[in-house]
């Protein structure tokens, strides 16, 4: 037990990732607030006219959180609780696999995010210019970084029924069933959203998908892998 307890102290790379994450959300939430989120979030606007080339590092920390928002609490605590949740996640992969692992990890999940929202971006500007002051089209990407933490978790279990909890309520399911409900929930709002309101939302919703891609070509090609 002693022997544990000192590998578990060893393991740092997973709080310094909870660091930074809740460090800079709390900040773009400040920014946003004050009308210059730009500054955080990835925008093909701002890095076109204001050259904020390091967003491509910084959005992959931060999701977009609107403070005039009436569910803006709400939001928030269902963002701690997931959090919570994969930073327990993080500490379990960190001690199997690695310190520098978890930090390759996300960040590979968060790069193919970056890449879905380049895609989708460009898919719209016959609707949405990118010069264009109208459109708020800044992104966080941060559940792109959580999906591939979670999901990685997940790929040696497709099959095998084990407990899991999808949102306040553990249930029992397969690792397959549990993918497919991480994907329908996000394509569901996005589609939602983007055919009923602003297809602008397609934006919000659907790249962070990409951190479940990365993640599985990590766990298929034993990229990373000691």
């Amino acid at each position: 037990m002693r022997g544990y307890s000192d590998n578990v102290r060893k393991y740092r790379v997973s709080d310094i990732l909870m660091f930074i994450i809740i460090s800079l959300s709390i900040l773009s939430i400040i920014l946003t607030y004050f009308g210059v989120g730009e500054y955080l979030y990835l925008s093909l606007n701002a890095i076109v006219t204001k050259f904020t080339f390091y967003t491509f590092i910084t959005s992959l920390f931060i999701t977009y959180y609107n403070p005039y928002d009436p569910f803006f609490f709400f939001s928030m605590m269902l963002l701690f609780f997931m959090l919570y949740f994969t930073y327990k996640m993080s500490r379990f992969l960190e001690m199997g696999m690695g310190k520098k692992f978890i930090a390759k990890l996300f960040l590979i999940s968060g790069f193919f995010s970056v890449i879905i929202y380049i895609l989708l971006r460009l898919a719209l500007l016959a609707y949405y210019p990118i010069v264009n002051n109208e459109f708020a089209d800044g992104v966080g990407l941060l559940w792109g970084g959580i999906y591939g933490l979670i999901t990685f978790t997940i790929f040696p279990s497709m099959k095998r029924e084990t407990s899991a909890y999808l949102t306040l309520v553990r249930v029992r399911m397969t690792g397959k069933s549990f993918l497919f409900c991480i994907i329908f929930i996000r394509v569901f709002f996005g589609l939602m959203y983007g055919l009923t309101i602003s297809l602008l939302y397609f934006l919000f919703y659907l790249p962070e998908l990409g951190g479940i891609l990365g993640s599985y070509i990590v766990y298929r090609y034993r990229v990373f892998s000691k």
